[in-house]
């Protein structure tokens, strides 16, 4: 064993502890906030109404399981994917409705997205000092907390498309049976919870498998009709025929129109029923997607809650358009899907995104890769520095 081996693997050790203690220290930060939040914050709809809606969901489900009651599921749950719903009503039949319960399932579920965070970044390309960054960013950064301390879905999603991320990317390096496994797995998961992710999603995957490896075209042809054929499936066992959300041009206007109506900091109604309209006001969208809430919005408490972390969102962005640079010049094939799936839902959300609220929680769906590409572009930064100063000539 050499030195340099010997070296690399002391640096990984040390990585791996020091991912250890920021998951642990994400899940009690996770857990402090959503007991403070949980005994002290008295008003429902201050941080994320749904709450009420999935506890009551929860509570229907787990007494139609535990005795026969008049009521159909149609009658009372929403339409549209209930995987959280079936979450919330198991915890609630197994230990009572207790509403606690889910949001402490939930802390977990958003610790657990620190090390996927870490293990993500070093397979996109990232070398262990920006991985290491972004994992702590994920743990630190407020909304990523906050979602994650309430009984809400996203954290579920956010580690979901991570997951499908992280296990394309095994899969794509060396296929094995649990990492298809856990690709198909996810794929069919986060349809539970927000059907119109399939294609957002699952199509990068496809993509990028067959763009990394000419040399194997053949195999990758063969994994993406495999990949083709679970999509279809999903898309049918979802229930309902969502696609048109990021299709259906005129569906994303209806979305759009009903984001704004009777909400605060609500965008200006815009028309973008065909494509000419839709790409002319793209840019805007994305600046607003992106950049929202701004400090000339603020008007509540959860938008005061809101700037700082928006502020800080801001000075990153450099960092981030540095860091895609960076990797599709020295790293294309793996960052390749990433890049992809942070693309396509950024557009999708650019175009039906309403007001300033649902921007900021449906960003955090997205957070984790952002945080990856700021931090490949800050140590990339400093790589750079460094090697100019190596190069400099010594004075006397």
């Amino acid at each position: 064993m050499t030195s340099d081996t010997r070296t690399d693997d002391r640096r990984n050790e040390t990585d791996r502890y020091r991912v250890y203690r920021l998951f642990w220290t994400a899940l009690g930060l996770r857990l402090a906030v959503a007991i403070v939040i949980h005994l002290f914050v008295t008003d429902p709809y201050l941080l994320a109404p749904d709450q009420l809606t999935y506890h009551a969901g929860g509570r229907f489900l787990a007494s139609e399981w535990s005795a026969d009651i008049p009521l159909s599921r149609d009658q009372v749950l929403p339409s549209g994917p209930r995987g959280y719903f079936y979450i919330v009503g198991a915890i609630y039949y197994i230990f009572g409705s207790y509403s606690i319960l889910p949001k402490l399932l939930n802390c977990l579920v958003g610790a657990l997205t620190i090390p996927v965070v870490y293990d993500l970044a070093r397979k996109m390309g990232a070398n262990g000092a920006a991985a290491i960054r972004a994992a702590t960013y994920a743990t630190w950064f407020p909304s990523l907390v906050l979602w994650s301390a309430l009984s809400i879905r996203d954290p579920w999603i956010i580690l979901l498309i991570l997951l499908i991320c992280r296990s394309a990317l095994v899969v794509q390096a060396r296929p094995s049976l649990p990492a298809m496994v856990m690709l198909g797995v996810g794929v069919l998961a986060v349809i539970q919870f927000r059907s119109y992710l399939l294609f957002a999603v699952a199509g990068p995957v496809v993509v990028s498998f067959i763009a990394q490896r000419t040399r194997n075209l053949p195999r990758n042809l063969l994994f993406g009709s495999l990949v083709a054929v679970v999509l279809i499936y999903a898309d049918q066992a979802a229930g309902e025929n969502r696609r048109g959300r990021f299709i259906d041009l005129q569906e994303v206007q209806e979305l759009r129109y009903w984001n704004t109506v009777g909400a605060s900091s609500a965008f200006a109604q815009v028309d973008i029923s065909t494509p000419s309209r839709a790409l002319a006001f793209l840019p805007e969208g994305l600046v607003l997607f992106l950049l929202a809430p701004f400090p000339w919005m603020v008007g509540s408490i959860r938008q005061v809650l809101a700037v700082p972390e928006t502020l800080f969102f801001y000075w990153l962005i450099p960092h981030m358009i540095r860091g895609i640079r960076h990797l599709l010049r020295h790293h294309p094939a793996t960052s390749l899907m990433a890049l992809l799936v942070t693309a396509g839902l950024t557009f999708g959300y650019a175009l039906g995104e309403g007001n300033a609220g649902t921007a900021y929680r449906h960003r955090a769906q997205l957070l984790s890769f952002f945080l990856i590409f700021a931090a490949v572009g800050i140590e990339s930064r400093r790589e750079a520095e460094q090697r100019l100063t190596h190069a400099l000539p010594r004075t006397a």
